[in-house]
């Protein structure tokens, strides 16, 4: 398993069918971001089956909900935080394809990323993975599918883009063979 840690959140990838970097620690985002601010990523690219590729960015706002900022981001139906993680895809494919030119680390990697992302049969896979303290189910389920249908609108550019909003909850068979877990 490739083991990530992201918002206490624990990430463990079977490396068989997945190869996956922590993007927004990654040298080739460092690079772009050091001379480009601001740019944003997101948490972890993924090629599962080596054709299938995946953006996963994670927000945990559990124990965090009542906090002014997190308000903030989450208020007018998720409209902000929608927009922030629709930027970090978008910066995510400008470094990704730099990468693939320039990059000494995973350069199969970017170079196959941008394959995969050229190629418009296959399917771009956008996850965004968001803890918050619940209300109920029926509540926290109609709020995500709001959030969903927003973040779907603002990457409508990228085509063939099959958009998710999950939380631990709900992980069995978003992210197949992973498995996802509290710290």
């Amino acid at each position: 398993m490739s083991k990530f840690e992201e918002s206490n959140l624990n990430f463990d990838f079977n490396e068989v069918e997945w190869n996956v970097i922590k993007y927004d620690d990654h040298p080739a985002h460092k690079k772009i971001s050091n001379g480009v601010q601001p740019t944003k990523a997101v948490d972890f690219l993924g090629i599962y089956d080596d054709k299938k590729l995946y953006f996963i960015e994670v927000k945990n706002y559990r124990g965090y909900t009542g906090d002014p900022k997190t308000q903030e981001v989450l208020k007018a139906g998720g409209e902000e935080l929608m927009r922030r993680i629709a930027i970090k895809v978008r910066d995510t494919i400008a470094g990704a394809t730099n990468a693939a030119r320039f990059s000494t680390n995973e350069k199969n990697f970017f170079i196959r990323f941008n394959e995969i992302l050229l190629d418009d049969t296959k399917k771009i896979v956008v996850i965004a993975w968001i803890e918050f303290d619940e209300m109920n189910e029926k509540e926290r389920k109609a709020k995500m599918g709001v959030w969903q249908q927003k973040l779907k609108q603002k990457l409508s550019w990228l085509h063939a883009a099959k958009v998710s909003i999950n939380s631990v909850n709900e992980a069995n068979g978003i992210l197949p063979e992973t498995e996802i877990s509290f710290m």
